[in-house]
């Protein structure tokens, strides 16, 4: 499920609500995360019912974002008053 020197976008509730932080996984045991942030580090249960969800934070996501939404685009060829060819 995670990849260890991924960056992720962890996403957690608590009494105050919903929020998120980015840090690097330096090590995964199901259901542990350990994540890195800026000198220290956060061991995360993502068996607890704070735990929400976690998705990939760097330029490969990114990127990978970014040619699946050309794909949909070019797939569905949304035209706005032009003929397609």
């Amino acid at each position: 499920m995670f990849e260890v020197g991924r960056r992720y976008r962890i996403t957690t509730s608590d009494h105050d609500g919903v929020g998120s932080s980015s840090g690097t996984v330096v090590a995964w045991e199901a259901p542990l995360l350990k994540v890195e942030r800026i000198g220290s580090y956060e061991i995360i249960n993502t068996a607890a019912p704070q735990f929400v969800s976690a998705e990939p934070d760097d330029e490969a996501h990114r990127h990978a974002q970014a040619a699946a939404a050309k794909d949909i685009a070019d797939r569905i060829r949304i035209n706005f008053g032009h003929e397609t060819p």
